[in-house]
């Protein structure tokens, strides 16, 4: 009986998604990824429900009064806890949906109108072989340019100083130490810079005696960084937080388009006064 009642309320609960505003909390897995199975996913840009309403924006630094038209966008984003999840958004135009299932096979996908008025569509996915894209944006092949004299002479000179060190890399040095790795002799680049030869420098063999060095940890005064097992096991334990939960929300706003462009509002007094709303 309770397992039918919990059924029809989450059947309820599913059917209202799709028409009001939702803020679900604290879903088990399963129920959050019965609610995000059941979106719909269309690529529908958000629909006009008004024109020509008045109101003021600022454009620029200066209030106007413009004409506006109102679209109904939407947004909705859902996750199962788990590593599952769903978002997108309907706006005048763009719409775009992800989602990704907690086995981690991902789709998605979005329409735009570009400033050339066409309309973009991209799908995407990665199955795990990979990121794949498919869309209907033109192509356009890239245009050989032809280099400039002085770019051509700028890149001679780079690809010879590349082959002569090429060159001078593919004769390796001898090595300054004899079988029983006893110093013997010099390096050219050693030469080069005295100030780095071994025997001018006292100090070089207490910092490089790894023998020396003391890897037990014995000698740490930090001995709770080698604490035993069982009680790091317990405090992971009082770390946890609690079987995985997942959430659901989804809700419609207004969205204006100016679509006419007046003069600027007069600031006579208060600024609230240009506002309808302010005036009651």
């Amino acid at each position: 009986m309770k397992m039918l009642l919990f059924t029809c309320v989450l059947s309820c609960v599913i059917q209202g998604l799709l028409s009001a505003e939702v803020r679900l909390i604290d879903l088990e897995p399963t129920d959050a990824q019965q609610i995000i199975e059941r979106q719909d996913q269309s690529l529908n840009y958000a629909p006009k429900i008004d024109t020509n309403v008045p109101a003021v924006r600022f454009l620029g630094n200066e209030p106007h009064h413009v004409l506006e038209d109102i679209y109904l966008a939407r947004q909705y984003h859902g996750q199962d806890g788990v590593g599952g999840y769903l978002y997108g958004y309907n706006v005048p135009d763009i719409a775009k949906t992800e989602k990704k299932k907690a086995g981690g096979d991902l789709r998605g996908a979005y329409n735009y109108i570009n400033g050339d008025g066409k309309e973009i569509k991209v799908q995407y996915w990665d199955d795990g072989t990979g990121f794949h894209q498919i869309d209907n944006v033109p192509q356009i092949a890239p245009k050989q340019v032809d280099d400039s004299p002085e770019v051509k002479a700028a890149k001679e000179k780079f690809l010879a100083r590349w082959h002569e060190e090429a060159e001078r890399n593919s004769h390796p040095l001898p090595n300054p130490y004899d079988a029983h790795q006893v110093y013997t002799q010099q390096t050219p680049q050693l030469q080069q810079y005295p100030q780095y030869q071994q025997q001018q420098q006292p100090g070089y063999q207490q910092y490089y005696q790894p023998n020396q060095v003391d890897y037990s940890g014995q000698s740490s005064d930090k001995r709770d960084v080698y604490a035993p097992a069982q009680n790091r096991q317990q405090d992971e334990e009082e770390d946890t937080t609690g079987p995985p939960k997942g959430f659901f929300y989804s809700f419609d706003y207004p969205v204006g388009i100016i679509v006419q462009k007046e003069g600027l509002v007069r600031r006579e007094g208060d600024l609230r006064s240009a506002y309808p709303a302010a005036q009651k």
